[in-house]
């Protein structure tokens, strides 16, 4: 009875730190400022400029690969995937880049919806499953294709 009781309180103290833990990494969203604290980043290890001919080369519907604000530290895009609207940026580092997955605004929402916040377990699953199949995995083919 003992040992029962000892493994049932050792179970509830993992439990509750467990908790805690994530408890905590998760507030860090509310301290951070503007829309991509959230977004879902993937590396590239290509300079900036070659990961954006190649996004021109995929030629993505309605695409808007243009840098409205050339003086920040983020490229954004846009661009529709598969009847989503979708926004993300890139971010040169010395020779990679980095590339994220920001928000989609679906046709019938109303609203954008912030990856990793916005659209709960399964939505974000989705999402980025069809934004590596359908933009990632393509994207690093054709830079792969640039280097040969």
């Amino acid at each position: 009875m003992q040992s029962k009781l000892k493994i049932l309180i050792i179970v509830s103290i993992a439990l509750f730190v467990t908790y805690k833990i994530v408890s905590f990494f998760s507030t860090f969203h509310f301290y951070a400022a503007g829309r991509y604290p959230y977004a879902e980043t993937y590396y590239l290890k290509y300079p900036e400029n070659e990961v954006l001919m190649a996004l021109e080369k995929l030629q993505l519907k309605n695409a808007d690969l243009k840098d409205k604000y050339s003086k920040d530290y983020w490229h954004d895009i846009s661009f529709d995937l598969n009847g989503k609207r979708i926004e993300a940026w890139t971010r040169p580092f010395e020779e990679t880049t980095d590339f994220a997955l920001v928000a989609v605004y679906k046709d019938r929402e109303s609203e954008w919806q912030l990856v990793n916040q916005d659209l709960g377990l399964l939505g974000n699953i989705m999402l980025k499953r069809e934004f590596e199949k359908e933009v990632i995995e393509k994207l690093k083919m054709e830079l792969a294709k640039q280097h040969q």
